[in-house]
């Protein structure tokens, strides 16, 4: 799937096959069921199947992620960091690492919105708390160290990801 999605005609070939497109995703969803060791790896499989490409080659298991976004405001190179490390946003810097930390706003489960609600629910589901967390974190909010302005993770991470014409989070 995630090389027909990075030929430039993969989606009209995929389009042609819906019905095994869904089948195929039902039979992930049914071995995530199962709690496999790979877990982590056919969730990525499951996301991309689901059509969010760029989320699926960008979500590991939040031990140590790191996002680089642009700040919607002042366009300032940010970095977003999940994992044992901390959750938060910064300005990277070659000599000091990151630095004008700002601690990250997680979305609250109930306030979610797709993709994020249903990733979420299919972590939680499976028993993967790391991974329904990190997701919180991903779908929340940062602020920006060089303007201080808030601005929603899943939009920066999708604008500075997808083509203009694809953007949805």
């Amino acid at each position: 799937m995630r090389g027909t999605l990075r030929h430039p005609d993969g989606e009209a070939l995929l389009a042609g096959f819906p019905n095994e497109v869904d089948r195929l995703r039902e039979l992930v969803d049914q071995r995530l069921r199962t709690r496999p060791a790979d877990y982590n790896r056919l969730f990525g499989d499951l996301v991309v199947l689901a059509g969010r490409y760029h989320w699926s080659a960008s979500l590991w298991d939040f031990t140590d992620d790191f996002y680089a976004v642009s700040c919607p405001d002042c366009e300032a190179e940010v970095t977003i960091a999940v994992g044992d490390y901390g959750c938060y946003a910064a300005i990277r810097d070659w000599d000091l690492g990151d630095i004008e930390r700002r601690s990250l706003r997680p979305a609250q489960a109930e306030e979610l919105r797709d993709p994020g609600r249903w990733m979420h629910a299919t972590a939680v589901r499976d028993g993967q708390q790391r991974l329904a967390e990190g997701i919180r974190y991903a779908f929340g909010q940062a602020e920006c160290p060089a303007c201080a302005s808030v601005f929603n993770i899943a939009e920066a991470h999708t604008a500075a990801n997808l083509p203009p014409a694809l953007e949805t989070y």
